[in-house]
C-alpha cells in the first residue's frame, strides 16, 4: 500500500484505509484487522509517511492513526512564523514527532531499522537529497535492512522529519550516517507519489513471488496548476509552478494506471476527488473539512464498488502479476504486456453468493477425491441458473489444494486455446495450447483447469482435457447435458437446477439491502411470492436493478415483473457499469436467445407450439395422439377460418414426425426434442418420463413465435384438442387427466376458444374432478349447441346432460335434477324408452334422488334402468355394470346391505374383468363395497377394501380429486368404527382441508367431512369441539340440502348427541325427538339410521331418570335391528349394550 503526501489534506487517505479495513475485516470474518497485519509493505512520502510509519512500524490500528495524526498536524501546524524562509518552526515538528514515537514505542529515540524475522510488514518512507533534486532518485528510509543502496541508518523521529520538511514548510535536516553528514528535504518536492519506486523496491525484496493486490491511496486532487499573481506572499512563479508541478502526483497514477491496463483487479487508485483543491498544506484547522470531503466521497457507487473489490482482492492475495512486471517490465516488453491481458486470473465468486449448500458439498467431493487420478466434474444446466458462481464458489473454498488452478473460458475453440496458451507463457511451460496439455498431463504438481461456459455443440472439448493428472481436476460448466459424459469419478456430474425458493430470496434480500435499500415487511411478503423459478441470474438482476433504483421496491417489482417479465429482467442492461454484477451483463434473455438461433427449423416449431402449453408435463404422447387423429377428429361444429388455418398449420408441423406410412416416429421425435434438450431450454424428467421448460424460459419462448400472438394459442390449442379422444380404456383416462394443466394454460391466453375446442377440453376437466373449472365451459357448449343446432340436437343433449352432471359434481343437486328431469321427458318422447342415451338420462336422473335423500325414487328408477340395461345392452356393458353399481348405492342408502353387498360384489368381478383392475368405475365398486362392509359391521374386511381403493385412487386419479378424497374420507370412517381413533383424525382433517380447497366450504362432501371430524372428536372425548363443528355443520345442511335430507338428519342426530356428552340432556332430548320423527317419515321406522336415533333418545331418557321411556325405546330398536340387521351386526350389540346399561344405572340409583 503507498500514500501520497498533502499536508492537512492527508487525513483523507487514512478515513479512506479505515474503511478499506472494514471491509477486509468482514471478508475474513475476523472482528478486527489491522494494516500491519494484511499488508507486505506499507509506503509513503511527506504526511503520506507518517502515516505509513504509524500504520507499519509504529503497529498502530488506523483509528489510531486517524487521532495522532489530527493532533500531529494541530502541534505543527497551528502557529505560523512571522519571517524567515519557512513558515512552521522545525523545532515543534521535532517534539510532536518525539512524543507520538515515545508513545508508541517506550523510547522517542526508537531507529527506524526494527528486528525484522522476515514476515512482518515493512515500511518505506521517502524523502530527497537536498543537495541532488531528482525526481527519479529519492532516499528511502527502510525499516528492514538491505544488501545494496541502503538508506541511512537513523531514528523513526530523523526519517519522519526528513520526508516531512518541505522547503516552503521546515528547514531541512542533517543527519549523521556512518560519520557523514547528509541534509535532506521532503519527499513530496518531486516524489510525493513514490509508487513507482515502492514498485522496484518490491521487486528487489520478493523477487520470486506475484502481485495480488496494489492499493494507492491520494491526498486529494491538487488545485489545477496555475500561476498565482505575485505579491509579496509568493516567491517568483517559476518556483511555485515548480513546487505545484512536483506536487502533482495524480500525473504518477495516470501512469501507473496505463501500466496496468487490461489487468483484472490489481491495482486501485482512491483519491478524493472534490473539495481538497484549495487546501494548502499547513490548513491545520481544516482537518474536520478534509474528513468529511473524504466521508462523501466513500460514499460514492463507484468508491463503493470500488472498495468492494479491493477489499476481495488483497484477502485472496491471488497472484496475478509478477513484482518484475508491476515494477515496470510491463511496459518493456511487448510480450510480457500481452500475456499479462491475455492470461486471465480465476475470478472470485460474488460477495452475495448465497445457498447450493449440497452443490458444492458434492462438488468439492468430487474434486478433491482423486489422490491418485484424474477429476473430471461436469455442472450442466440452463443458461443463467448460476453454473459459473457454483465452480467459482467451489474453487474458492479449495484454493490451497492445487498448485495451479486455470480459468479458461470454453464459448469457443479459440478462446480456450488462447486461454491455455497465455498460462503456458507465464508459467514458461510451453509455447502453445498442446505444449500447456502436455505439461499437466506429466507434472508432479496439483492442478485444476475450469472450463466455463462451455455452451458451443461444435467445440470438441474433449480435446482439451489432459488425459491424466496424479490428484489433478478438471471442472466443465455447459448447458449441453451431453456433455455429461466427459465426467471421470464418483458422483462427478452435477444438473444444476433452480434455486430453491428460501435460498433465492435470501439472495434477493442481500442484494436489496447491498444498495442501502431497506427491506419493508411488505417486501418481505412480495419476496415470497415472487415467480424466478429459482433463476440465479433472473433474481441478481432483479435485485441489481432495485438496489439501484431509489424509487424501487421489492413489493413494487412484483406488480410489474407479473405483467412485463421480460421487459423488467432486461432493465439491467440499461444500469451504469457501476451497478452491475458482472462483466458481460447479459440477461436470461440474450443467453436464451444464443442458443435459440443453434436450433434445426423443426425444433423451433415444436417449441412455439410448446410456448402456450403448460411448462411441466409435456409427453410425447400428446403430439403423438393429435397427429393420430388429425384426419379423423370429429368437431360438433364447421370449423371457422381461424380454426381451419390452425388445421393446417399443425397438420404440416406433425407430419416432420411421422414416417411415409403415416406412423408415429418416435425416433424422429426424440431427435428433435433432443436438439432443445441440448441447449438446457428443456429439461426431460425422467421420473416422470415428460418435459418440462423453466417457467422463465416458457414465457421468453412465447417471444420468438413467429405468428401473431392469437394465432400461435389457436396453434396450441388446436394440438391439444387433437390429442382428445373419447376412448373409455384405462390408458386413455390416464392420459387425458395429465392435460389438466395444459387446457387451463391454453384458456388462461383465450378464455373462450370456441365450441368445438371446449368440446374436448371440457372433458379434461370433467375426469380430473375440476367441477368449479368445467362449470363455465359446459354452459357455454350448451349455449352454443342450443343456438346453431337447436334444442332437439342430440349434441344439444350431450352438453345438457354434462350441465346437469356437473351441477351435481358441484353440489348443485336440484339444478341438476331439473336438468336431468327435463333431459329424460326429451330422449323419451324423441328417442324412444329404451334407447341407450335415454336409458343413461334414467340412471343420472335416479343417481340425483339418491343424493337428495330420495332413495325410494332413486331405486324405482334405478330398477327400471338396470332392467332395461341388460336386456338392451347386455348384462357385461359398462353402462349396465353403472346401474348395478347405483342401485347397490341405494339399496345401501335404504339399510338394505345384504341385497347391496351381493349386488356390488358381482359388479366389481364383473368390471375387474371387463374394465381392469384399476379403470376408474372399477375403483368405485371396490370402494363403495367396503362402505357396504362397514354398514355390515365387517370393519376389517372394509378396512381392507378401503386402503386398496385409496392407494390405486391416488395413483390412477391423483391426491385431490373428488373421488380420491371420497375413498379417503370413507377410510378414516372404518378406522373410527375400529377405535383407532388417532389415525381416523388425522385423516379426516386431510380430507377436509383437500375438500374445503377443492370443491369449497359449503360442498355438500365438504360438510359430510365436517360431520365425521366432528364425530372423531367426540370419540376422542373433545366434545366442545365436536360441538362447534356438527353446530356450523348442520346450519349449511339446512341451508343447502333442506331440514329433511338424510344429511341433516344425521347432523342434527350427531349433535344431539354431543349435547348429552357435555350434559346437556333436555337440548339433546328436543334434538333427538325432532329428528327420530322426521327419520320415521323420511326413511321408515326400520331404516339403520332411524333405529340410531331410537337408540340415542333412549340414551337420552336413561340419563334423565325416565326409565320407562327409555327401556321402550331399547326394546323397540333392539328387536327391529335383530330381524333387519342380525345378532351380530354392531348396531345390535350397541343397543343391547345400551339397555344393560340403563337397567345397570337404574338399580344404583334406586339402591
Amino acid at each position: 500500500m503507498n500514500e501520497d503526501g498533502g499536508g492537512v489534506r492527508g487525513l483523507s487517505s487514512l478515513i479512506i484505509l479505515q474503511e478499506i479495513m472494514r471491509r477486509v475485516a468482514n471478508e475474513k470474518g475476523s472482528p478486527q484487522v489491522q494494516p500491519h497485519e494484511h499488508f507486505d509493505m506499507i509506503a509513503g512520502t511527506g504526511t503520506g509517511g507518517i502515516s505509513a510509519c504509524m500504520l507499519g512500524r509504529l503497529r498502530m490500528p488506523v483509528d489510531k492513526a486517524i487521532a495522532e495524526y489530527a493532533k500531529l498536524v494541530k502541534e505543527v501546524f497551528k502557529d505560523k512564523k512571522l519571517s524567515g524562509p519557512t513558515m512552521y518552526k522545525g523545532t515543534k515538528l521535532q517534539e510532536a514527532l518525539n512524543t507520538m514515537i515515545r508513545a508508541a514505542t517506550g523510547d522517542g529515540g526508537e531507529r527506524m531499522i526494527g528486528d525484522q524475522k522476515g514476515t512482518e510488514c515493512r515500511t518505506v518512507v521517502f524523502a530527497m537529497a537536498r543537495h541532488n533534486l531528482n525526481a527519479s532518485l529519492p532516499v528511502m528510509f527502510r525499516s528492514y535492512n538491505v544488501t545494496t543502496n541502503p538508506g541511512p541508518d537513523c531514528t523513526i523521529r530523523e526519517a519522519l522529519y526528513a520526508t516531512m520538511s518541505h522547503p516552503d514548510l521546515f528547514k531541512p535536516i542533517d543527519i549523521i550516517d556512518s560519520s557523514i553528514s547528509q541534509s535532506f528535504v521532503g519527499g513530496e518536492l518531486g516524489c510525493s507519489n513514490p509508487l513507482p519506486h515502492v514498485l522496484s523496491e518490491v521487486k528487489r525484496i520478493y523477487a520470486d513471488r506475484q502481485v495480488a493486490c496494489i492499493i494507492s491511496i491520494g491526498a486529494g486532487h491538487a488545485r489545477t496548476i496555475q500561476v498565482p499573481t505575485p505579491s509579496r506572499w509568493y516567491r517568483t512563479q517559476d518556483v511555485i509552478v515548480m513546487k505545484d508541478m512536483a506536487r502533482d502526483s495524480e500525473r504518477v497514477a495516470e501512469e501507473i494506471m496505463g501500466r496496468f491496463e487490461g489487468t483484472d483487479a490489481v491495482y486501485f487508485r482512491f483519491n478524493v476527488d472534490q473539495g481538497m483543491q484549495n487546501m494548502k498544506d499547513g490548513s491545520w484547522e481544516k482537518v474536520g473539512e478534509a474528513m468529511q470531503h473524504a466521508k462523501a466521497y466513500l460514499q460514492k457507487r463507484e468508491t463503493n464498488h470500488k472498495l468492494e473489490e479491493v477489499a476481495r482482492a488483497s484477502t485472496e492475495r491471488r497472484g496475478t502479476v509478477t513484482t518484475a512486471q508491476a515494477a515496470g517490465q510491463i511496459l518493456c516488453s511487448p510480450g510480457a504486456a500481452k500475456q499479462l491481458v491475455v492470461f486471465k486470473r480465476c475470478p472470485p465468486p460474488t460477495v452475495f453468493y448465497t445457498g447450493r449448500v449440497d452443490e458444492n458439498m458434492r462438488l468439492i467431493a468430487c474434486i478433491t477425491g482423486g489422490k491418485n487420478e484424474l477429476r473430471v466434474c461436469v455442472v450442466y444446466g440452463l443458461g443463467g441458473v448460476g453454473k459459473t458462481q457454483l465452480i467459482l464458489n467451489v474453487i474458492e473454498r479449495t484454493w490451497d489444494e492445487w498448485d495451479y488452478i486455470i480459468y479458461v473460458d470454453a464459448s469457443s475453440a479459440e478462446a480456450i486455446e488462447n486461454a491455455l496458451t497465455a498460462f503456458g507463457t507465464a508459467n514458461k511451460s510451453g509455447d502453445g495450447y498442446t505444449d500447456v496439455i502436455r505439461w499437466l498431463e506429466t507434472s508432479d504438481k496439483r492442478w485444476l483447469v475450469a472450463f466455463d461456459n462451455a455452451d458451443t455443440a461444435s467445440t470438441n472439448i474433449r480435446q482439451y482435457i489432459p488425459a491424466r493428472g496424479r490428484g489433478s481436476s478438471v471442472l466443465i460448466t455447459t448447458r449441453l447435458p451431453d456433455l455429461a459424459r466427459l465426467a471421470r469419478g464418483p458422483d462427478c456430474v452435477c444438473r444444476l437446477s433452480s434455486m430453491n425458493q428460501p435460498d433465492g430470496m435470501a439472495l434477493l434480500v442481500k442484494l436489496v439491502s447491498s444498495g442501502n435499500q431497506p427491506v419493508m415487511d411488505d417486501d418481505k411478503t412480495s419476496t415470497d411470492q415472487l415467480d424466478f423459478g429459482g433463476l440465479t441470474l433472473a433474481i441478481v438482476h432483479a435485485g441489481a436493478y432495485i438496489a439501484h433504483s431509489p424509487g424501487m421496491t421489492i413489493a413494487k417489482y412484483r406488480s410489474l415483473f407479473l405483467s412485463q417479465r421480460q421487459r423488467m429482467l432486461e432493465e439491467y442492461n440499461k444500469l451504469p457499469a457501476t451497478a452491475k454484477l458482472d462483466e458481460r451483463g447479459d440477461t436470461v434473455y440474450t443467453t436464451w436467445r444464443m442458443c435459440y438461433d443453434q436450433l434445426q427449423p423443426e425444433s423451433r416449431e415444436l417449441l412455439w407450439l410448446i410456448a402456450y402449453l403448460h411448462h411441466d408435463g409435456i409427453f410425447e404422447d400428446m403430439f403423438k395422439r393429435a397427429a393420430h387423429h388429425i384426419h379423423s377428429q370429429y368437431y360438433p361444429l364447421p370449423l371457422t377460418d381461424l380454426e381451419s388455418q390452425a388445421q393446417r398449420h399443425v397438420m404440416q408441423s406433425l407430419s416432420t414426425f411421422l414416417d411415409p406410412d403415416g406412423n408415429w416416429d418416435t425416433v424422429r421425435f426424440t431427435q428433435i426434442m433432443a436438439d432443445l434438450t441440448a441447449y438446457s431450454l428443456i429439461d426431460f424428467d425422467r421420473l416422470n418420463l415428460s418435459y418440462r421448460v423453466h417457467v422463465l424460459v416458457h414465457d421468453w419462448a412465447k417471444t420468438v413465435v413467429p405468428h401473431t400472438p392469437k394465432l400461435a394459442i389457436e396453434f396450441t390449442a388446436t394440438m391439444l384438442s387433437l390429442s382428445i379422444d373419447w376412448a373409455n380404456d384405462a390408458e386413455s383416462l390416464a392420459f387425458k387427466r395429465q392435460l389438466g394443466l395444459h387446457v387451463t394454460s391454453v384458456l388462461t391466453h383465450n378464455p373462450d376458444p370456441g365450441a368445438n375446442y371446449i368440446y374436448r377440453f371440457q372433458e379434461v376437466y370433467n375426469l380430473t374432478g375440476h367441477w368449479r373449472q368445467r362449470a363455465p365451459l359446459v354452459r357455454q357448449l350448451y349455449n352454443a349447441f342450443q343456438q346453431e343446432l337447436g334444442d332437439d340436437h342430440q349434441e344439444t343433449w350431450f352438453a345438457m346432460n354434462e350441465l346437469a352432471l356437473n351441477y351435481s359434481g358441484s353440489g348443485q343437486l336440484n339444478e341438476a335434477l331439473n336438468l336431468q328431469t327435463q333431459l329424460l321427458n326429451t330422449r323419451k318422447r324423441v328417442l324412444g324408452e329404451e334407447h341407450p342415451h335415454t336409458l343413461l338420462s334414467m340412471n343420472n336422473l335416479a343417481t340425483s334422488y339418491s343424493r337428495l335423500g330420495r332413495y325410494n325414487e332413486a331405486e324405482q328408477l334405478h330398477v327400471q334402468a338396470l332392467k332395461a340395461r341388460k336386456r338392451v345392452l347386455e348384462e357385461d356393458h359398462p353402462d349396465t355394470l353403472v346401474s348395478m353399481s347405483s342401485l347397490a348405492q341405494t339399496y345401501s342408502h335404504l339399510g338394505r346391505y345384504n341385497k347391496a353387498e351381493q349386488l356390488e360384489v358381482q359388479a366389481l368381478n364383473t368390471r375387474k374383468r371387463v374394465l381392469g383392475e384399476e379403470h376408474p368405475d372399477t375403483l368405485q365398486s371396490m370402494n363403495n363395497l367396503a362402505s357396504i362392509y362397514s354398514d355390515l359391521g365387517r370393519y376389517d374386511e372394509a378396512e381392507q377394501l378401503h386402503v386398496q381403493a385409496l392407494n390405486a385412487r391416488k395413483r390412477v386419479l391423483g391426491e385431490e380429486h373428488p373421488y380420491t378424497l371420497l375413498a379417503m374420507n370413507s377410510l378414516a370412517q372404518t378406522y373410527s368404527y375400529l377405535g383407532r381413533y388417532n389415525e381416523a383424525e388425522q385423516l379426516h382433517v386431510q380430507a377436509l382441508n383437500a375438500r374445503k380447497r377443492v370443491m369449497g366450504e359449503e360442498h355438500p362432501d365438504t360438510l359430510v367431512s365436517m360431520n365425521n371430524l366432528a364425530l372423531t372428536y367426540s370419540d376422542l372425548g373433545r366434545h366442545n369441539e365436536a360441538q362447534q363443528l356438527h353446530v356450523q355443520e348442520l346450519h349449511a345442511c339446512k341451508r343447502l340440502l333442506g331440514e329433511e335430507h338424510p344429511d341433516t338428519l344425521k347432523s342434527m342426530n350427531n349433535l344431539a348427541l354431543t349435547y348429552s356428552h357435555l350434559g346437556q340432556y333436555t337440548k339433546a332430548e328436543q334434538l333427538h325427538v325432532q329428528e327420530l320423527n322426521t327419520c320415521k317419515q323420511v326413511l321408515g321406522e326400520e331404516h339403520p339410521d332411524t333405529l340410531l336415533s331410537m337408540n340415542n333418545l333412549a340414551s337420552t331418557y336413561s340419563h334423565l331418570g325416565r326409565w320407562v321411556e327409555a327401556q321402550e325405546l331399547y326394546h323397540k330398536a333392539s328387536s327391529i335391528a335383530e330381524r333387519t340387521l342380525g345378532n351380530q351386526h354392531p348396531h345390535t350389540q350397541t343397543f343391547r349394550q345400551g339397555y344393560e346399561a340403563m337397567r345397570a344405572r337404574q338399580s344404583t340409583e334406586l339402591k
